[in-house]
């Protein structure tokens, strides 16, 4: 373990004020370059668009990026004994006020660099808790947890069921007749799973149901949109085919939702992550014939 004087730590925080004010960190967790505390320059794109194979399904997201562990170099000397680890950190914000008019007192003994791993979400801003090491001369920077999971990685533990295309007719449609559509499966539901070595509860709800009754790569799309994903006798779209094709339908559930997250270096009671939409998408050939009917002579 590190050694270090608590008032020699609260003189770092002190110093730490003014540099996160100015420049970023050196560098970030996940491809995050240039990661201020107030976590705006970060983007993080999440999933892409696919259309499932006949009987199989796919998962796409579009979502804010999640929070993410931010190593901070702040250039700070500290006293270390060296080869220690990372220590849990809350209240940093707090902390940098209350101590800030003790900055420049304390000299250290032994030379070192204050290095912060601090859990920041882009969206909201930095959460004030993470972890802090002092590192000597020609120590490394100690590993931090692993990332936190990402929207789209929670999507695809969570949308893993296949939804049936439910069709009226089923097997074949008719030139002319009404084909009905709708959607049998769950509208909502609350989930948790265990991801990289954290805990995430998962609540997510369906808000859009959409057929897609165009051919397989999907030009001229015609496409019907619900809010509500009707029934058997009750559909919630239908469609008339005027000419016999081969056709191939996509059935897409857009979900919305949000999780919770508990592990390492997560402030208690956990953090809250706005999921934002995925799009859970089904497909099957369906053939369209049309069907006349000879006429006879009186």
């Amino acid at each position: 373990m590190n050694r270090r004087r608590p008032l020699l730590f609260v003189v770092a925080l002190a110093l730490l004020a003014s540099l996160v004010a100015g420049a970023g960190p050196a560098e970030a967790q996940n491809g995050c370059s240039g990661l201020d505390r107030n976590g705006a320059e970060c983007v993080v794109i999440v999933g892409g668009g696919s259309t499932p194979s006949a009987g199989g399904h796919t998962v796409t997201s579009s979502s804010p990026p999640g929070p993410r562990f931010v190593w901070i170099n702040t250039g700070v000397p500290c006293e270390s004994a060296g080869g220690g680890g990372w220590s849990p950190i809350s209240g940093l914000g707090a902390a940098i006020g209350e101590i800030s008019t003790l900055a420049g007192l304390i000299t250290p003994t032994e030379p070192g660099l204050l290095w912060i791993g601090e859990l920041v979400d882009p969206g909201a801003g930095p959460t004030d808790s993470g972890f802090v090491t002092c590192v000597g001369d020609g120590d490394a920077v100690p590993a931090l947890p692993p990332p936190l999971p990402t929207a789209g990685e929670i999507w695809g533990e969570v949308l893993t069921f296949e939804p049936a295309v439910n069709l009226d007719p089923f097997v074949r449609g008719l030139t002319g007749l009404e084909t009905y559509m709708w959607y049998e499966g769950p509208t909502g539901d609350t989930v948790t799973i265990t991801l990289n070595g954290y805990t995430v509860t998962a609540t997510i709800a369906a808000v859009e149901f959409r057929w897609d009754m165009g051919a397989p790569d999907r030009a001229g799309i015609t496409a019907h949109v619900a809010t509500t994903p009707g029934s058997a006798t009750a559909p919630a779209a239908l469609h008339i085919y005027a000419e016999p094709a081969e056709t191939f339908i996509v059935h897409e559930v857009l979900w919305a939702g949000s999780s919770v997250i508990t592990g390492p270096g997560v402030p208690a009671g956990g953090i809250t992550v706005d999921l934002g939409e995925a799009t859970l998408a089904t497909a099957r050939e369906y053939d369209v014939i049309e069907v006349r009917t000879p006429l006879t002579g009186g």
